[in-house]
């Protein structure tokens, strides 16, 4: 009878030594998956906010896979299940591929900006136009004036829209604007020009004024054109920073995590 019993807590022991068996998915992540090899491996590119995962052995030919996920700053567990056939795909899938470096992580990181998004709102010149592509591909362009709980406001022609930061996916903006100084004196003698052309077809639509012995008053149409020109020097700082924005090239950025898996994968 004893026999019976050593034999059955052997067998229950066992069972539960199987059901904590961690098992390596492959050389390339180790017995933990986190979420650097995660977003480079794309073991799982469908859990978001995965922090680690580990696959354990439940019985023959079954495994569970531990997830612990960070979805709105809070700590989750959750539960896969997988099957041989399954487990051996991913291995090989992973198995596949080389190994990540920090030289390669490094260059994976660079192009998501969308782990860098409160940073990157926070850090942009205000005010400037912007072209936003947001939840479900609704795409708005006005001015970015100020960021605030990370609510975008945004002036367009007819109202303030305001666009909560989690649901960018693009934005298109000019990081800095381009040094066109040799433009300058183009800029400056153009707008000259324009308001002398300006005060002169002024002049020719105004009715010749006399002084009081009939003789046409010439320096009343000199002087229009003399303010015009001047009007013309004051304005061209203003045309020469606006040309200056329309010439330097915008950058788009990607700030969601499901539009660079679009637009990478």
């Amino acid at each position: 009878m004893l026999k019976v019993y050593l034999i059955f807590i052997l067998f229950f022991f066992n069972r539960i030594m199987g059901q904590t068996e961690v098992v390596i998915l492959s050389e390339n992540v180790g017995t933990e998956i986190d979420n650097h090899e995660n977003r480079f491996y794309r073991v799982f590119p469908n859990e978001k906010g995965l922090v680690d995962g580990q696959f354990v052995k439940i019985e023959e030919n079954r495994y569970a896979l531990h997830i612990v996920k960070k979805i709105d700053g809070k700590l989750t567990k959750v539960r896969r299940y997988f099957s041989q056939q399954e487990f051996d795909e991913l291995k090989n899938y992973v198995d596949s591929q080389p190994i990540m470096t920090e030289k390669a992580k490094t260059a994976m990181y660079k192009g998501m900006n969308f782990l860098r998004a409160e940073k990157i709102i926070r850090e942009m010149p205000k005010p400037q136009h912007v072209s936003i592509k947001y939840m479900y591909d609704k795409k708005v362009s006005g001015t970015f004036f100020k960021t605030e709980n990370n609510i975008l406001f945004i002036q367009t022609p007819s109202a303030i829209e305001r666009i909560d930061l989690n649901e960018v996916d693009m934005l298109s903006y000019r990081s800095k604007i381009g040094n066109f100084d040799n433009l300058k004196p183009y800029t400056t003698i153009i707008t000259s020009m324009a308001g002398l052309a300006m005060a002169t077809l002024y002049n020719k639509q105004r009715p010749v004024t006399f002084n009081e012995y009939g003789y046409a008053r010439k320096d009343i149409a000199i002087y229009r054109q003399t303010f015009g020109t001047i009007l013309g020097l004051i304005f061209s700082g203003e045309v020469f920073d606006g040309l200056s924005t329309l010439l330097t090239a915008r950058e788009t950025i990607i700030l969601s995590e499901d539009e660079y898996e679009k637009q990478n994968h």
